[in-house]
């Protein structure tokens, strides 16, 4: 989780979203570009070297000690929070994915797993074309769930999964657009006419601030070469921006995430003191095509870090008063947005997969 964090762009000033343990619990949080904080100390895991990207509770208590930092709760928002689920607006629901095909040590994107709900569709128009994403997209997570009112916030409580195959772990996402088709068969820039902006914002920074890519092949890479991907955007201050990417010779199947950098990560490292994407408008492979391939290029907000569970093992929590790591799920006109899991595989299939999301407006 760390190695991934520390990948991500750097925005850990004003977005860090939650990790949280099979029970669904908060056990920290994330530092894009920094690594994890956990709030409790590694000896308490037996743990006694450090590890690179991981900050321990006790040292970071203690500085707050010592720079007599004051937090102050808000009380009256878990209350309400509490006070709606009791009223009728808690939201709950039981998501189900069929296998894919995966492998040990890869990343892997459930959208287009079938099941319910039904399989996500990646744009395959050539030259490629981008659409924004929210909860009506089909195959989004968040199609059974309802959309907040009136004045009223939607918030995630809890997260939890399993599958009948054993994973390292996962990270629920916001996909806020999905662009497709991007082909590895050529070495010309493949350019978006209508690039689309991300509308629904997460922490207190610009639109973007936080925002991830990745890159989800859909039609499988063969005869594979050693090249560069070079992804055109505007960061999360608005400004046009591109980022180069070393791409590994590997025969990627569908459903992959690219590995830009590596392996080791979903996310594509963006430039040098970026801390977000707004929108992505091209792609270049250079320079020397793939015999066969293709990727959908997406703007994703990381929201969970989720810890692995062995083979047929499902933990959740079971009070929904137990309200910690409270994460808004913004919404962009009372329309919350395109929730999905991406799996760090560690088996050659993801099993039958099932997530629980427990949620309130308030």
């Amino acid at each position: 989780m760390a190695y991934v964090a520390r990948n991500m762009a750097p925005s850990w000033q004003t977005w860090t979203p939650a990790i949280t343990g099979v029970d669904g619990s908060r056990i920290g949080a994330v530092l894009p570009g920094k690594g994890i904080f956990i709030d409790r100390d590694l000896k308490r895991f037996g743990i006694t070297k450090r590890i690179p990207g991981v900050y321990e509770s006790s040292p970071i208590r203690r500085l707050f000690d010592r720079f007599h930092h004051d937090e102050v709760g808000a009380i009256t928002t878990y209350d309400g929070i509490i006070n709606a689920r009791a009223n009728g607006k808690g939201d709950d629901v039981v998501i189900s994915k069929s296998s894919i095909t995966t492998a040990a040590g890869f990343w892997y994107d459930t959208f287009r797993a079938g099941g319910s709900p039904a399989a996500g569709v990646y744009d395959s128009a050539t030259a490629p074309t981008d659409q924004s994403t929210d909860r009506s997209t089909t195959g989004a997570f968040s199609n059974y769930l309802t959309n907040p009112t009136g004045s009223d916030k939607k918030y995630l409580i809890a997260v939890g999964w399993g599958a009948t195959s054993a994973h390292n772990f996962a990270i629920l996402c916001d996909q806020h657009t999905q662009g497709g088709s991007f082909r590895l068969t050529v070495t010309s820039a493949e350019t978006v006419a209508s690039p689309e902006t991300t509308v629904r914002q997460y922490g207190p920074g610009t639109n973007g601030t936080g925002n991830q890519i990745v890159a989800t092949v859909t039609t499988a890479r063969t005869t594979p070469t050693a090249s560069n991907s070079t992804i055109t955007y505007l960061d999360g201050t608005g400004g046009s921006s591109s980022a180069v990417n070393a791409m590994q010779a590997t025969t990627d199947p569908v459903d992959r995430c690219l590995a830009l950098p590596n392996v080791g990560t979903p996310f594509a490292a963006l430039a040098s003191g970026d801390i977000g994407v707004r929108q992505v408008s091209a792609h270049t492979k250079a320079a020397t095509a793939d015999a066969a391939g293709a990727c959908a290029i997406q703007i994703v907000t990381p929201l969970a870090f989720v810890p692995g569970v062995a083979a047929n093992t499902y933990i959740e929590r079971d009070a929904p008063m137990n309200i910690d790591g409270l994460e808004e799920l913004a919404n962009s006109s009372l329309v919350i947005g395109c929730l999905k899991m991406l799996v760090f595989a560690n088996a050659s299939s993801l099993g039958t997969m099932v997530v629980f999301l427990r949620t309130a407006a308030g």
